[in-house]
């Protein structure tokens, strides 16, 4: 009766939701969020937009990569997650950018206040904005070079990023602490008034020191270090002695003939989505698949421009129970209907988050965030408001079951009152530790069987409840037959539940039914992972072998192969 209950509760509750109007909300002046839910089982959606009017002049958009370096010496290798980094750098807003090779490394182009970070691949798209806050679109492509004090040149192939052989790339102190390559180079460790790296500038180097058969060279504080491997170490070590003056250009060109010279924060993503507001995808043409990833449906982020100069950053919550996810022709279609004229489409899947002031509001498709290499971050002042006396959010029992949602209040003072009306219009709702997803109406569903909270910023306050989710029941097992390496007539058999939302579902009974063999068990317990493992002994000469489990009202066969 007690699952009864809940579900016809959940049952009511997303029947108000999907009559709903979006919501909005008012982030700061010039900022506000938009979030569209639409719970048609078909084809369930959330959709997050972030509507930033750039003719606001404290409204700063700028570049970031995650911990501030592109590469660092821990398990994540120089990337962060979203939320982390929003509260971090003091963001109001954070959204993921540019796709990684899951270090912290942008694949492509990334400039933060003026300073070249990453360059282009030359075939994806990216958004730049310039020192008078102009934004634009654009396919950019590398043209860099080195010149040596006898005059002698030779091209650059990259900057703060892994040097492959015959390449030259320059490290700057963003890169991180080394250079980390692996493989023997001639690396010049230099000195420079220029500094930082900037677009279409030449910077002039003083070299302090040419080491041979280099390693894995100390990046100076205040310098570079340029790194070249197989012919063109050879080049350095010829032209190049400790005391030269050497001059580095890193142009980025246009094929739209934009000026990337005054460009202060630029990422990459890709492909394009719009342009002229009509849909346009270059899938092939930017190195995308196009039936994995242009026609699958996958968590989305976006990036577009309105007509009247508002930076949209969009999300869409795929690959799961509450939100199914869109194609790329789909996403061109939302962005156009949000507004956009131009678009490109960002890193999505794990990467798909939108976090305000350090709380998580849309629904991460891996259940907990997933660290990032780069992100756009939009900083403006506190919107304006009354504050309220100590605030506190009821409605959430310490535990609860995954997929059973329900409505949270924010109270105020020791008499717990509900906040005013016309307070609920600013409230923020969120997560932490990918406990599940609370909309802007304040209603809960929980999702993935862990412990978290549920968070609501209101103001300058931001206050959370703990909250432990637990699986819900069985709705589809996962089973699988191992063969013996050593006896053909030996296999062992592992079920798995799972309930709705996927998670593993522990303490279950499990009922076997063997044909064609005799199972070492007859049936079990589910363990911690919601797995129960038996071994199964087959007849020999068996012509119709097979292996059913059963756990409650769902059930699983599978045929050895």
């Amino acid at each position: 009766m007690r699952y009864l209950r809940l579900a016809i509760s959940l049952i009511l509750a997303l029947t108000q939701l999907t009559a709903a109007q979006p919501v909005v909300k008012q982030l700061a002046p010039g900022v506000f969020l938009t979030q569209e839910i639409d719970t048609n089982p078909q084809c369930p959606l959330i959709i997050n937009c972030v509507s930033v009017d750039l003719t606001y002049p404290q409204v700063e958009i700028k570049a970031a990569i995650g911990k501030d370096v592109v590469y660092a010496n821990d398990q994540a290798k120089g990337r962060e997650t979203i939320s982390s980094l929003t509260s971090r750098r003091g963001a109001l807003v954070g959204i993921n950018a540019d796709f990684f090779p899951f270090t912290g490394d942008p694949l492509g182009v990334c400039i933060i206040d003026g300073e070249l970070i990453s360059e282009p691949p030359g075939n994806r798209a990216a958004l730049a904005i310039t020192k008078d806050r102009k934004v634009f679109f654009d396919t950019p492509s590398l043209v860099a070079i080195l010149t040596t004090a006898d005059g002698a040149s030779r091209a650059i192939n990259g900057i703060n990023r892994t040097r492959e052989t015959n390449q030259i790339v320059v490290y700057t102190s963003l890169f991180g602490a080394s250079t980390t390559n692996r493989f023997k180079s001639v690396d010049l460790i230099c000195a420079s008034s220029d500094l930082s790296i900037r677009v279409n500038t030449p910077i002039r180097l003083t070299v302090n020191e040419v080491r041979q058969d280099a390693i894995d060279t100390p990046i100076p504080a205040g310098g570079v270090v340029v790194s070249g491997g197989g012919e063109a170490a050879s080049f350095l070590a010829a032209n190049v002695k400790p005391g030269d003056t050497i001059t580095v250009r890193f142009d980025i060109k246009s094929p739209n003939d934009l000026d990337w010279t005054n460009v202060t924060q630029a990422v990459g993503g890709g492909p394009w989505l719009l342009r002229d507001g009509n849909p346009w995808i270059d899938t092939v043409a930017e190195g995308f698949s196009v039936n994995a990833f242009e026609k699958a449906k996958h968590p989305r982020t976006a990036v577009g421009l309105t007509a009247d100069n508002k930076l949209l950053l969009v999300t869409v919550d795929g690959r799961q129970t509450i939100s199914a996810g869109v194609t790329l022709p789909e996403l061109a279609m939302i962005m156009k209907r949000l507004g956009a004229m131009t678009a490109i489409n960002l890193d999505g899947g794990g990467s798909t988050t939108l976090s305000v002031k350090g709380i998580v509001v849309n629904a991460p498709s891996e259940g907990v965030e997933r660290e990032v290499a780069s992100a756009i971050l939009v900083f403006a002042p506190q919107q304006p408001c009354d504050e309220a006396a100590p605030l506190a959010i009821t409605g959430v029992p310490a535990e609860v079951v995954s997929g059973f949602g329900m409505m949270l209040q924010l109270t105020c003072g020791d008499a717990a009152t509900l906040l005013a009306e016309d307070k609920l219009k600013s409230i923020v709702w969120g997560t932490t530790r990918g406990v599940g997803f609370v909309n802007q109406r304040g209603y809960f569903t929980p999702v993935k069987a862990r412990k978290g909270t549920v968070n609501a910023i209101y103001c300058s306050q931001a206050v959370s409840a703990e909250v432990s989710v637990l699986p819900g029941s069985p709705t589809k097992l996962l089973a699988k037959l191992e063969p013996d390496k050593t006896n053909p007539l030996r296999s062992t058999f592992k079920v798995t539940a799972l309930d709705l939302n996927g998670n593993p579902v522990p303490a279950k009974e499990v009922l076997l039914n063997i044909t064609g063999g005799r199972s070492d068990l007859e049936g079990g317990v589910t363990d911690a992972k919601g797995t129960f493992t038996t071994g199964i002994t087959w007849e020999p000469g068996a012509t119709n072998r097979l292996a059913t489990a059963v756990v409650g009202e769902v059930s699983a066969e599978v045929r050895p192969k």
